[in-house]
């Protein structure tokens, strides 16, 4: 998916790959990160969020919760993590890092609820009146006010499987009224997701209902007396949609996560400010058939993989065609179209979402400056190895 532009503007990651894994540094199945350039990349999209009052917290399930990473994101600016999950709060927490939004696409379930108010959040999302309760008793424990953001969901939403919640525009009303009593939490926020989304025909990224049912929410809910302080907009969230933004003054905050690795399907057909970041490094096992086939573990069914180059060294690498399995089976291998060399690294470059996978990755900073130098080989769930 974004191997043919990873080879136009970042082939020294490429380089220094296949080098690297030669020279045994670097296992097979892992994710192999341009610390440098991830980070000109977030710091341009911050940059222009800073330029356009749009607070950026960022999303870092997809490089695998990586605690290293976050701290970096920190010192050059950016607020605190949104984490998608639960589970990712725990990374952040144990790392001590600051979370800025947690609960939009999975709510923070009750035994947790009382040590993540306590240590901290800006902002907590909830789509059941319950969950709002048991932030208030939180937050009423420790004697401080939780902001809370309201997740919306309008008729026509584009809402994906295994994310379906929110409240519906008709029921805020309600909400307001039965939260009068909840006396340490603020109804501050509103969120949805995506309320951005890259249209494969156009070729551009594009607002959704999702957003207008986001602007709308605002609207009832400050008509109702709340202070709506944050109009999260999250997903796509690069340079390029941050300018689509401008045309909607009242979003506050966005999410980062692709785009600061340069890998939004935007990035794939534009020559934008954020260049690709991270590859795949895979290993040829062994051949029957006259298929090549390399060690998985990375596997992401919306990755859209469809290439990889092949070879014992930078100036050897071949292109060919991977064959993946089906989706009935475990990524243990990935085909390739024809035979090659036990030993010879793949590299690969595709969508990834590598908190979901069992892949290690590997960080490495002064790749550009030609002075490479491994900084840290975690787990695909923020874990140092």
């Amino acid at each position: 998916m974004f191997l043919d532009k990873l080879c136009k503007t970042n082939p020294n990651l490429i380089q220094i790959a296949v080098h690297m894994h030669q020279q045994e540094q670097i296992m097979p199945d892992t994710y192999v990160v341009d610390v440098d350039q991830f980070l000109e990349n977030a710091k341009a999209i911050l940059q222009k969020a800073n330029e356009q009052n749009i607070e950026l917290y960022y999303m870092l399930k997809q490089i695998g919760r990586n605690p290293y990473l976050a701290k970096e994101l920190e010192k050059i600016g950016y607020k605190g993590a949104v984490v998608v999950d639960f589970k990712e709060a725990e990374v952040m927490m144990k790392n001590q890092l600051h979370i800025a939004h947690a609960g939009h696409l999975v709510q923070i379930p009750s035994m947790m609820v009382n040590r993540l108010v306590a240590y901290g959040c800006d902002y907590v999302t909830v789509y059941s009146y319950e969950k709002l309760v048991e932030v208030n008793e939180a937050a009423k424990k420790i004697g401080m006010i939780q902001k809370v953001c309201v997740r919306v969901i309008g008729e026509n939403d584009r809402i994906y499987s295994g994310q379906t919640a929110g409240f519906y525009l008709n029921q805020l009303e309600e909400l307001v009224q039965k939260s009068k009593d909840l006396t340490h939490i603020e109804l501050a926020g509103v969120d949805n997701f995506p309320c951005f989304l890259y249209d494969e025909a156009t070729k551009e990224i594009k607002a959704q209902e999702n957003l207008h049912t986001v602007l709308k929410a605002r609207k009832i809910l400050e008509a109702l007396g709340c202070h709506i302080q944050n109009v999260n907009a999250p997903s796509a969230t690069c340079v390029h949609t941050l300018e689509l933004m401008k045309q909607y003054p009242d979003i506050t905050s966005a999410e980062p996560g692709h785009g600061l690795s340069g890998t939004t399907p935007y990035h794939i057909n534009h020559d934008t400010v954020e260049i690709p970041s991270i590859l795949y490094l895979s290993e040829v096992s062994h051949v029957l058939d006259n298929h090549a086939y390399i060690y998985g573990g990375g596997y992401y069914r919306r990755g859209h993989i469809q290439n990889a180059l092949v070879g014992a060294s930078y100036e050897e690498l071949k292109k060919d065609s991977v064959i993946l399995p089906d989706m009935d089976s475990i990524d243990y291998h990935f085909g390739l179209k024809n035979p090659h060399n036990i030993g010879d690294s793949a590299i690969l470059c595709f969508r990834y979402q590598i908190f979901v996978t069992r892949s290690d990755v590997c960080l490495i900073k002064g790749i550009q400056s030609g002075t490479p130098e491994i900084v840290g080989v975690y787990d695909s769930l923020g874990g140092k190895k």
